[in-house]
């Protein structure tokens, strides 16, 4: 076509062709302090005005909302009934994420959660929340007769509190991890509705999720159990407690709590209970002594504590 530029002709004078250009080095800024004054200087004042406007209100509360009952529930605690646990927890099982207690067999695990359903019931200034409890579990059989053992010695240690202590527990039993996502999703959320619990034991997690051979859909079904779990704290104010068991890795490492890291960055706090090699002469019988260590928490500092496990509960050891 007449006009037309050809194909070698598109590069005109004043325009250098490309393919001979030669490009200039990229050009980094060096690094400096990075200062207040150097954020701000070619910012605005208007500009900034808006943006300390919108700090203020997401930052800003006033008194009254930080005296709200909600606000100050959420750091309550809940007493083992044991001087020497409380201490090292100060002041208990906090109500706020989800507590997990690992350990072997026969340690003392399902002693303690269940002095744990009984204080819970006490009012709070012994201790308690005043609230009832939510109890599934996953193994054996609910241990209902140790269960009315203690709530006889409750009953005794403190004769003015008129507490049915049975009649507030709530137990459930399922053996399947759809049964239990069901439970925790559906029955456990009508019951959260009805009354007002303080405490949710799952007795053990490790008993549902250990029998999966899909890992991937184990960590799923997991994450979907501690959202639900977490909820509840959120919403009711309650604790969270679940029993995880041990396996032995190797001879170096002979109790790992179970699940891997899939379940433990789950869990906000471990509890650890073991036994130590030592006995106990109390009224012409020899006890265990058993050792509760905080794993991990980010409220309280890695510590250890001794105990016993009488007729009478989860006590200190005598001096």
């Amino acid at each position: 076509m007449a006009g037309s530029p050809k194909s070698g002709e598109i590069h005109k004078k004043g325009s250098p062709n490309t393919s001979k250009q030669i490009r200039q080095p990229v050009q980094y800024a060096k690094p400096g302090p990075f200062t207040k004054s150097k954020l701000f200087q070619e910012c605005p004042e208007a500009d900034i005005r808006v943006l300390k406007d919108a700090a203020a209100k997401v930052v800003f509360q006033p008194v009254s909302a930080l005296l709200q009952e909600p606000l100050s529930a959420k750091w309550s605690h809940i007493s083992t009934g044991c001087t020497a646990i409380d201490h090292c927890l100060r002041g208990g099982i906090v109500t706020r994420g989800i507590t997990e207690i690992c350990g072997a067999s026969g340690v003392g695990k399902t002693q303690l959660l269940l002095q744990l359903s009984l204080t819970v019931q006490l009012p709070t200034e012994l201790g308690g929340l005043n609230k009832p409890v939510a109890y599934i579990c996953t193994e054996d059989a609910f241990p209902s007769k140790r269960l009315f053992q203690l709530s006889k010695v409750f009953e005794k240690r403190f004769p003015d509190i008129n507490i049915n202590y049975m009649g507030n527990i709530y137990i459930e039993h399922v053996l399947e991890a759809s049964d239990l996502l069901e439970c925790v999703s559906v029955r456990l959320a009508k019951l959260m509705e009805s009354f007002n619990i303080g405490l949710i034991i799952i007795d053990s997690v490790a008993a549902i999720f250990r029998t999966y051979n899909n890992y991937i859909k184990r960590a799923r079904d997991m994450r979907k159990l501690a959202n639900h779990l977490l909820h509840y704290v959120d919403k009711y104010n309650c604790a969270v407690i679940c029993v995880n068991q041990v396996a032995t890795v190797s001879d170096a490492v002979k109790e790992t709590p179970c699940l891997g890291l899939a379940w433990a960055h789950l869990g906000r706090t471990r509890l650890k209970l073991s036994k130590v090699p030592k006995e106990v002469k109390i009224n012409g019988d020899l006890l265990t002594v058993r050792r509760f260590e905080i794993v991990y928490s980010p409220e309280t500092p890695n510590e250890v504590a001794e105990f016993l496990i009488t007729a009478g509960g989860v006590v200190d050891i005598p001096i």
